[in-house]
C-alpha cells in the first residue's frame, strides 16, 4: 500500500471515528472512550489484513448501530471484533454490566435512605481506608522514581527512567480506576489507549511519544496531586465518622454503666454536647440521662451526614478520575471536509 492509499485510508478511519463519537454523544464518557478505541483497533487491523478501509467499515457497521450496541450493553466489556458484531446483531454482550436498577425499598426513601445505598458505603471505605493508602504509596513511588530521574537526568539514564515513571503511571491511574469503579461505581474505562504513534517507530522517537502523550502527564499529575486531596479526605472523613459512633456509642456505654471518658489531672468540668459535664473524683465522666437521647440522635444525623458528604465527594472524585482516564492525545475530530 503507497503512502497515497494509506493516507487515504488512515483519513477513512478518522472520519468513521468522529460520526461514531458523534452518534455517542450524551453516552457516558468511558463508554464512548473504550468504544472508540474498539472501534480504531479493529478497523486498523482489518486494514492491515488487507481489506480495504471501506469494506473493513462495512463489516463493522455504521456508527448508529455501533453506537446503539454500546450504549445498549451498558458496559461493552467484549474487546474481540466478532463480539461487537454480535452485539451489533441485537445480542447482549455476555460480560456486560445490567444498568442500574431504581432504589426501592427503603434505600428509596429520602435522606435516611442512604444508609442502604453501596456507593455511600464504598465512598466511605475509599476515603476513609482504601484511597489514602494507595494515594501514599502512589505519591512514593512517583516520588521516589522521579527524583531519581531527575538526578540522572544529566548523565541521559534519566530519560528512560522518566519513560518508566510515565508508563507506570499510566498503569497505576488505570488501576485505580478499577479501585474507584468497584467502590465509588463511576465507571472506569476498560481500555487502555495506546500511545500515539509508539507501535511503530524506533526507540528513541518511541521515547519521544511517550513524552508527548498527554495522557502520560495526566496520569503523572493526578499521582501527585491525588495525595494531598486524599490526606484532606481522609481526614474530614474518618473525623466526622468517629464523632458520629462516638456520639452513638454514648447511649450504649450510658446502659452499661461505663464512662464516656476518663481523664487525668484535668480540674473543673468537660463539654459534652454543649453542656458542661463535671468528672467524678476519679477523672470518670459520666453522662447524664437527659444528654442520652440526644446524643443518639445527634449521632445518627452526624453519621447519615457523613455518608451523604461521602458519596457526594465520591461523584465528583470518581469523575474526576474518568475525565483522566479518558483524555486522549490527539481529540477525535468531528468534522473532515
Amino acid at each position: 500500500m503507497d503512502s497515497a492509499d494509506t493516507n487515504r485510508t488512515d483519513g477513512d478511519i478518522r472520519r468513521y471515528l468522529a460520526e461514531l463519537d458523534l452518534a455517542l454523544a450524551g453516552a457516558d464518557a468511558a463508554l464512548r472512550h473504550d468504544a472508540i478505541i474498539d472501534a480504531e483497533a479493529h478497523l486498523r487491523a482489518a486494514t492491515k489484513g488487507g481489506a480495504t478501509a471501506a469494506r473493513a467499515i462495512a463489516e463493522f457497521g455504521t456508527p448508529a448501530e455501533i453506537a446503539r450496541a454500546y450504549c445498549e450493553s451498558g458496559a461493552a466489556t467484549q474487546t474481540r471484533s466478532e463480539d461487537i458484531a454480535a452485539a451489533v446483531d441485537g445480542k447482549a454482550a455476555p460480560d456486560a454490566a445490567a444498568p442500574a436498577a431504581p432504589r426501592t425499598g427503603f434505600a428509596a426513601i429520602p435522606v435516611v435512605g442512604i444508609w442502604a445505598q453501596p456507593a455511600a458505603w464504598g465512598a466511605l471505605l475509599y476515603f476513609g481506608a482504601v484511597g489514602f493508602v494507595l494515594a501514599t504509596v502512589y505519591f512514593t513511588w512517583t516520588v521516589a522514581v522521579g527524583g531519581t530521574a531527575l538526578g540522572l537526568m544529566p548523565v541521559l539514564v534519566g530519560i528512560p527512567l522518566l519513560v518508566l515513571l510515565l508508563g507506570s503511571a499510566r498503569a497505576l491511574c488505570l488501576f485505580e480506576g478499577k479501585v474507584v469503579e468497584a467502590l465509588l461505581r463511576v465507571r472506569m474505562p476498560r481500555r487502555v489507549q495506546p500511545v500515539e504513534g509508539a507501535d511503530s517507530v524506533g526507540f528513541w522517537t518511541r521515547i519521544g511519544c511517550w513524552l508527548r502523550d498527554v495522557r502520560s502527564w495526566l496520569s503523572l499529575a493526578y499521582l501527585l496531586g491525588n495525595f494531598p486531596v486524599s490526606v484532606a479526605m481522609f481526614a474530614v472523613t474518618v473525623s466526622l465518622a468517629a464523632a458520629g459512633t462516638l456520639l452513638v456509642a454514648t447511649p450504649v456505654l450510658w446502659a452499661l454503666g461505663v464512662p464516656v471518658a476518663h481523664v487525668e489531672g484535668v480540674e473543673g468540668e468537660v463539654q459534652f454536647l454543649w453542656n458542661r459535664v463535671t468528672p467524678d473524683a476519679n477523672g470518670d465522666v459520666w453522662v447524664p440521662a437527659g444528654m442520652v437521647v440526644p446524643s443518639l440522635l445527634a449521632g445518627l444525623a452526624l453519621l447519615t451526614a457523613t455518608l451523604w458528604l461521602a458519596r457526594g465527594m465520591g461523584w465528583v472524585y470518581g469523575h474526576v478520575v474518568q475525565a483522566i482516564q479518558v483524555a486522549r492525545p490527539q481529540p477525535v475530530p468531528r468534522i473532515y471536509r
